[in-house]
């Protein structure tokens, strides 16, 4: 898979992806302005999809009050080897702090190691941070990859190699683990079905940017609620690339982390479950992240995101509904999240359905004072759930910067821009079939 930075342009693309995305848009849209009732049905399907994202969003946050703790822990002379895995392209400079994260871990050090696994094509200088932090630190080692850069999940699978811990934990290089991240994750392996642990990652940079900021609460909502929601209904959990930790010899018997896909790993998220594993899902497991503040950075993360997530979509939608394992009800979980992964930028592509439908219908549903409730719903709830995932973390002694507090009101804009970025993927995917590009969330710095 060819992999780029965002500072690579393709505005030529990007040019033709934006017409076709708008002339999307105008094909689904006109009919409206001459059929009223295609205006009313279009802004009602808005609205209900609308209504249904607002309300899992804050039944997912009041669920994630519920505490949960892991088994209880072994003495130190029982604990498993763990090998934690970093991989790193063009990241010189967060790949030391992420490193004396984990030597600070809460972990023996007979039963701990770091392996950094870098991409011998980096140009900002990580190979010889890499090279320089295996030499001053015994329980650190760095493994080049040869050849042109290749993407996360060939990155990991590179370093799985070389990895001989009995647990193995999968982190991003600006992933800094807090000390006690390890020690929680392993207690979950004293369960012979537990196959993969997925902690919290708790952003640090929410005042670089209204990008960062309204980022840093987005993932405090997926990662805090949402997938742990899951996890507490017996849905379908979920882990992110940025942090999971996995029995070795469960990554064994599945294989590599598939390198067509631009995220590899809701994909084997699908593959555990269907192999009969569990993933535990515990917020008390946390690593702290630095956040995209810049546009191109940002929008090259979210659009690779949501081009992956449709990627795996085409692939498993269908099978995610025949027999088990996992039972009935997270196999129905994984179906609708994908369906809503596709749904979602062509209920975008809808939305000027609204307005059409307020000129040309107004007074009837969904235009009617009688669906005002329902419109105020969508537009309150995702401020109400990231307030309530603020009181959750106060609670848990956890606490935000003061600036985060007012992103709640930023979340609309800033989900208005995250729409746009899903329907390019889609456009991408479905209507243009480009090939897949593996664009990093970050640029190179100097040497």
């Amino acid at each position: 898979m060819e992999v780029s930075t965002p500072d690579e342009s393709r505005s030529g693309s990007s040019a033709r992806t934006a017409a076709v995305a708008v002339v999307l848009s105008l094909a689904i849209v006109a009919p409206g302005v001459v059929f009223p009732w295609y205006a009313r049905v279009g802004a009602s399907v808005v609205l209900l999809f609308g209504v249904a994202l607002s309300t899992r969003a804050v039944a997912s946050t009041l669920l994630a009050a519920v505490r949960r703790e892991p088994p209880e822990a072994v003495p130190d002379a029982d604990l498993p080897d763990v090998s934690v895995l970093l991989t790193a392209y063009n990241e010189a400079d967060v790949l030391p702090a992420t490193v004396e994260a984990c030597l600070a871990l809460d972990y023996p050090v007979d039963h701990l190691e770091v392996v950094v696994g870098y991409e011998a094509a980096s140009t900002d200088g990580t190979a010889d941070v890499a090279r320089r932090l295996a030499a001053e630190h015994e329980r650190v080692r760095a493994v080049e990859r040869p050849g042109p850069p290749g993407g996360k999940a060939a990155a990991t699978n590179h370093a799985l190699g070389h990895a001989t811990g009995d647990v193995v934990a999968v982190l991003d290089a600006d992933q800094r683990p807090e000390p006690g991240a390890v020690r929680r994750a392993v207690r979950w392996f004293v369960d012979d079905d537990v196959w993969c642990v997925k902690g919290r990652c708790f952003g640090t940079n929410p005042g670089d940017s209204l990008l960062a900021l309204c980022a840093t609460v987005e993932r405090g909502l997926v990662e805090r609620t949402e997938f742990y929601a899951r996890d507490l209904v017996d849905g379908f959990a979920l882990f992110t690339g940025g942090q999971a930790f996995f029995r070795a010899t469960a990554l064994d018997e599945l294989g590599p982390f598939d390198e067509s896909l631009l995220i590899e790993d809701v994909e084997m998220a699908y593959r555990i479950r269907r192999a009969g594993g569990e993933i535990r899902v515990d917020p008390g497991v946390v690593t702290r992240e630095t956040n995209p503040a810049t546009l191109s950075a940002w929008w090259s993360q979210r659009k690779r995101w949501a081009r992956g997530g449709m990627q795996v979509a085409r692939r498993h939608l269908a099978p995610s509904l025949r027999s088990g394992p996992p039972p009935l009800g997270a196999r129905v979980d994984f179906a609708a999240t994908l369906a809503a992964v596709v749904a979602l930028p062509v209920v975008a592509l809808a939305a000027p359905l609204a307005p059409v439908a307020w000129l040309v219908a107004a007074g009837q549903f969904p235009l009617s004072p009688a669906a005002a409730p329902l419109w105020g719903w969508v537009s309150l709830a995702p401020a109400m759930a990231a307030y309530l995932l603020f009181a959750l973390d106060a609670r848990d002694g956890r606490t935000h910067a003061p600036v985060e507090y007012a992103a709640p009101l930023l979340l609309w804009p800033y989900f208005a821009l995250q729409a746009a970025a899903v329907v390019v993927a889609f456009v991408e995917e479905f209507v243009l079939r480009r090939p897949s590009v593996y664009v990093t969330s970050t640029a190179p710095t100097d040497d």
